[in-house]
């Protein structure tokens, strides 16, 4: 397909979804390709429209270059199911598209990550509100890669154990019409670098480490941590090793030590098990749907689709070992932790002086809401609250009460300056 320059001066106003305004969609959209937003990148996206003659049309980006063909690519890596006037919504920029995933408005197949990227690659509509940006940034030798959108003062996301910043996406959709939101892959997940276990790598202190290498390349300072379940626990490690970057820490579900696994702690802590995430270990599809609707208190609360769409991720990076080994890695870490001792992560936890606000699920069934006690009797000045009706990932299950509550507490922090 060729794309025909329009004058700078003529702006297209994209309002009903005809056959003509949906071809001028594509076009328009093609004539906003950022080359230096899509660099690096190799991938193919198929955008198919469930009530519209024009049924399927291919985005192929590799080389800074966009080629924009009708019909459906085999095997792409990213396939976006919508309607014709939620696609004129989302070019014109009157729509974005986290929010009309989350809204059940596009259904996903393949890579969440690269279907997330797919917006950040053109050039804001003229209708748009809201810069998505995605950003590459290398630390001691690691490139991570995060989601960035909106403006004010900052928030960072951390996701949980085997997750990436997809899992992120209602708070960072929520949040960033008052902040400038960070979603972060961590080193090993997502589309980070994902470096062998060696030496101190994939500890909670080196993961903390790198975070904060992350804010400090950045230029991000006196930052809102949210950190779901590991994220959760790495948040707190910045915390006590970086206090000068920390505004303020929010366990959503965090991980802690736990003491139901202390009989293991000496078997993990002088043998290293995550080795064995170099060969692959047949997982069936079905398993690992099932596995992450057990993440939630009530699984009908999200789309179907969005379900097979995170099974389908998560298979995708379980054949690469470098995701294994980090995945283990971490576990091993985790399990290691002390719960009990002088430098045991219950003492340590009762020197941080950063305000903090927990949130627990008494459906969770990975982080038990007993330990909302122990929080609270390590850290008598934080807000430690166990929500009855929710399981391991609030963010997902209860976006909209997540959002507030997460919102309502960084007011509170900020009011006094």
């Amino acid at each position: 397909m060729t794309v025909a320059k329009r004058p700078e001066d003529t702006p297209l106003v994209l309002r009903a979804s005809t056959t003509d305004d949906v071809r001028g969609a594509f076009l328009h959209l093609a004539e906003r390709f950022s080359p230096e937003e899509a660099r690096g990148l190799d991938a193919r996206w198929v955008i198919e429209l469930t009530d519209h003659a024009a049924a399927a049309t291919t985005f192929h980006v590799a080389g800074g270059r966009i080629l924009v063909s009708p019909g459906a690519a085999d095997g792409p890596d990213a396939r976006l199911r919508t309607d014709a006037a939620t696609w004129l919504d989302l070019v014109s920029g009157r729509r974005d598209g986290v929010a009309a995933f989350l809204a059940g408005q596009i259904e996903i197949e393949g890579d969440l990550n690269l279907a997330a990227r797919f917006e950040t690659m053109f050039a804001p509509g003229p209708e748009a509100t809201r810069l998505l940006r995605t950003v590459e940034t290398p630390v001691r030798g690691v490139r991570l890669e995060s989601l960035v959108a909106g403006h004010g003062p900052p928030v960072l996301l951390l996701h949980g154990l085997g997750a990436n910043k997809v899992s992120f996406l209602p708070l960072l959709d929520g949040l960033a019409d008052r902040h400038e939101v960070h979603a972060l892959d961590l080193p090993g997940f997502g589309k980070s670098d994902k470096p062998l276990p060696t030496g101190r790598r994939y500890t909670m202190a080196w993961m903390a480490d790198m975070v904060h290498g992350y804010l400090v390349r950045n230029r991000i300072r006196d930052v809102h941590v949210v950190g779901n379940s590991m994220g959760g626990r790495i948040a707190v490690e910045l915390a006590l090793r970086h206090p000068e970057s920390v505004r303020s820490v929010i366990g959503l579900g965090a991980a802690v030590a736990f003491d139901e696994y202390q009989r293991f702690g000496p078997l993990l802590r002088f043998t290293r098990p995550h080795w064995f995430g170099a060969a692959p270990v047949p997982v069936r599809r079905p398993w690992v749907e099932a596995g992450i609707r057990e993440l939630f208190c009530d699984p009908s609360r999200v789309p179907a689709a969005n379900f097979r769409a995170a099974a389908d991720d998560t298979m995708r990076y379980l054949r690469d070992p470098g995701y294994r080994l980090a995945l283990l890695a971490c576990a091993r870490h985790l399990g290691a932790e002390r719960s009990g001792g002088r430098r045991c992560f219950w003492t340590r936890l009762a020197t941080m002086d950063t305000p903090s606000f927990w949130v627990f699920g008494a459906r969770d069934r990975l982080v038990r809401h007993r330990y909302a006690a122990r929080v609270a009797d390590s850290l008598p000045a934080a807000t430690v609250d166990v929500w009855d009706d929710v399981g391991h990932v609030p963010q997902f299950e209860l976006p909209e009460r997540a959002t507030a509550a997460v919102r309502d507490w960084i007011e509170r922090i900020d009011a006094p300056r």
